[in-house]
């Protein structure tokens, strides 16, 4: 059997940018921004702190771009970003009798982080649909970043990517230029979550994160034509009529490992009438049924498929067909299909 090797392109569009503050920060005064690497046309938020209650007396002012803004003199502001690469500057200034004046910039140039996922599962030939993700199987996740530092496009290869998979940083695939990151996923958990940050000459500039659900393979069963090949575009569903004193079925896995099957590691099991049943090609998920006498009647078919891999047992698959052969009566076949 020939496999097709099929990569799903899954698009998500993470938008991020950065916030970069420089000042002489006084102990007593802490600053949250959320979110930290906002993107462009985002609403943000920044509210200071202070330990004590010298804020409670102070004269708190707020500027943006160089204007005051009326009306802002609480200890939270908030704003909405520009367009990709138009910066946003603030200023904080804090009049305390205690304290003195204390004041802090942030800098903040909306960005975008394009995050595009591969699943590398197997999908039959000429599929038109959407390879998933099998947990357990190997994934891509490439990172295309639109950076704009005044008006200059920063190039991928001249950002650091740092990424985490689940929670946990991964040193080894992070790094300047790394934009891809691959790995395995893990059979146990339902989805795998991925964050990427990105930095520029030490500045964070973007993050952008994903998650890739875990799919469950399929197994669907064709027709074989002896000089069309496996007829993909009608599918059995419930059963079928054997058309004539023979014929060939084709077992088609979706979406388990491509690796998996490089290896050898696909096992297809097969069964008819509740009894195992084999033939040449039963382990390229291809069975031939033959009918012997001139009898009638109907007998179930099923084939179940697993992988092999330790790290990849729970992509398992199964399907069943009632099979009707011999003269039949017009009620028996549409028994056959649930009607």
């Amino acid at each position: 059997m020939q496999h097709k090797f099929f990569i799903l392109l899954a698009v998500f569009f993470m938008s991020v940018g950065f916030a970069h503050a420089q000042t002489s920060l006084p102990d007593p005064v802490q600053y949250v921004v959320i979110p930290e690497t906002p993107g462009p046309n985002q609403q943000v938020t920044i509210e200071v702190s202070g330990v004590g209650t010298f804020l409670g007396n102070a004269a708190i002012t707020w500027q943006m771009d160089g204007k005051t803004v009326g009306g802002a003199t609480g200890r939270t502001f908030t704003f909405t970003t520009g367009g990709i690469g138009s910066p946003t500057n603030i200023r904080l200034t804090i009049n305390s009798a205690t304290q003195g004046i204390i004041s802090h910039n942030f800098a903040f140039n909306p960005s975008v982080i394009n995050l595009v996922w591969e699943a590398d599962t197997y999908t039959p030939l000429l599929y038109k649909g959407k390879a998933l993700y099998s947990a357990g199987s190997s994934l891509r996740v490439v990172a295309f970043p639109t950076v704009l530092i005044g008006k200059t496009l920063i190039a991928s290869n001249k950002l650091s990517f740092q990424w985490s998979r689940n929670d946990t940083p991964d040193p080894s695939s992070s790094g300047l230029g790394k934009n891809v990151f691959s790995f395995y996923g893990d059979q146990l958990n339902t989805e795998e979550n991925v964050v990427v940050d990105v930095y520029s000459g030490g500045v964070k500039v973007g993050q952008g994160r994903i998650t890739i659900p875990a799919s469950k393979p399929t197994v669907i069963m064709y027709s074989v034509d002896p000089l069309r090949g496996t007829l993909l575009g009608t599918a059995f569903q419930t059963g079928f009529a054997l058309p004539q004193t023979e014929t060939t079925l084709k077992a088609e896995p979706y979406f388990f490992s491509n690796i998996s099957f490089t290896r050898g590691q696909i096992k297809y099991n097969w069964s008819l009438g509740g009894e195992e049943t084999t033939g040449p090609d039963a382990a390229k998920g291809l069975l031939t049924l033959r009918q012997t006498g001139t009898g009638s009647g109907s007998a179930n078919i099923s084939v179940d498929v697993q992988n092999n891999e330790n790290d990849k047992l729970i992509q398992a698959a199964s399907a069943n067909l009632n099979l009707l052969f011999g003269p039949q009566t017009g009620s028996s076949i549409l028994n056959l299909f649930g009607l």
